[in-house]
């Protein structure tokens, strides 16, 4: 098995699209906000922009998934000097690695982890 798609509430799906493509940096790969989703590429997995739905598919909330990137100072410095805003700056984690969590425009959370592998 593996992931196939991860799912992002969006309070406005242009703004959105814009900020993962432009300040985050992923692959547009299909829809538009007319379409009502869009979607990137994201390793071997599909991130899925799609409208927010109260009480079912909420903004503003951590999204329980990690990016992992190869250098994260050079990722922070960089993604920061396009606007991506973060939680603060890389740390040290317990379990040994560096990890940050970036923000996105509707509010929700997601972590960027060093992995020296990508």
């Amino acid at each position: 098995m593996k992931i196939s798609a991860i799912r992002i509430p969006c309070e406005d799906l242009e703004q959105a699209q814009d900020f993962y493509a432009d300040v985050v940096g992923w692959k547009k790969l299909f829809g538009s906000s007319r379409d009502g989703y869009v979607g990137f590429e994201l390793g071997e997995a599909i991130v899925l922009l799609e409208p927010a739905e109260p009480g079912e598919f909420e903004t503003g909330r951590y999204l329980g998934f990690s990016v992992a990137v190869s250098n994260i100072a050079t990722f922070y410095a960089e993604a920061q000097a396009r606007g991506l805003v973060f939680t603060g700056p890389p740390a040290a984690q317990t379990w040994g690695g560096l990890m940050t969590h970036a923000q996105d425009p509707s509010g929700n959370t997601f972590s960027i982890v060093e992995d020296t592998g990508c």
